[in-house]
Formats: structure tokens, C-alpha cells, sequence
């Protein structure tokens, strides 16, 4: 059962932006945090703190609306989605082969780099 579904393209970008513009948020209040310890402003300005988190939440909801209003963004948002929608995910057991070859490919060439680098050793120790 797939949880991606054509008819769900709106739900998933708009889920999307959401949270891309949350992210935006919580990044422009960790910064605006930053600068006012850097410049001392939570003593020079009353209420820092509240003022900054406004602005952050305000750059959210700002860059929200930029987003769903930028008819480009929106299209390619849901290109990537149809596109995700056509993609076949592997079975568990398709996937637990592939990694356990992945490890086992790794092991070779990892056991062949030691090999090589024991033997540079001993060749270097006989000149050295």
C-alpha cells in the first residue's frame, strides 16, 4: 500500500511549504537570538526576546505566502511529486539483499586496502 497518491498532490505541497517555512521560522529566531547576544541588544531592547520571535514567525508566514503565491514554485513543487508518486519502492526483501551485499562489497575492499597498506609498511620498514 502506498502512502504517496495522485490525487493527494495539494495536501502533500502545501504539508511541504508548511514545514519549509517553519524551518525558515526557527532558523530566523536562532539567528536573531545570535546577534542579540553578540550586540547585547536583549539589555538595550525590551521584550528581545518576544520582538525576536515575532519576527521570526513573521519571516515564516512571509515567505509562505511568497511561496504559494509563486505560481513556478508551485507547479515544480507538484512535478516533483508526480514523479515521486511513479517511483517503485523496494520490498523489505530486496532491500535487506541489497544492503547485505553493500556490506559485503565493503568488507572486500576494505580487507584489500588494509592488505595494501600492511604491505606499504613492510616495504617502507626495510627502507627506513
Amino acid at each position: 500500500m502506498a502512502i504517496l497518491k495522485s490525487e493527494d498532490t495539494s495536501k502533500w505541497v502545501n504539508g511541504f511549504v508548511a514545514i519549509l517555512c517553519a524551518l525558515v521560522a526557527y532558523i530566523c529566531i536562532q539567528f536573531i537570538a545570535t546577534v542579540g547576544e553578540w550586540f547585547d541588544l536583549e539589555a538595550k531592547i525590551k521584550h528581545f526576546i518576544i520582538v525576536g520571535q515575532m519576527v521570526g514567525v513573521l519571516c515564516g508566514v512571509i515567505a509562505f505566502i511568497v511561496v504559494m503565491k509563486n505560481k513556478n514554485a508551485i507547479q515544480y513543487l507538484q512535478e516533483v511529486y508526480g514523479e515521486l508518486v511513479k517511483v517503485i519502492w523496494p520490498d523489505r526483501d530486496a532491500a535487506l539483499k541489497a544492503t547485505v551485499g553493500i556490506l559485503i562489497g565493503i568488507c572486500m575492499v576494505s580487507g584489500f586496502l588494509v592488505m595494501v597498506d600492511w604491505v606499504c609498511r613492510k616495504l617502507l620498514s626495510l627502507l627506513y
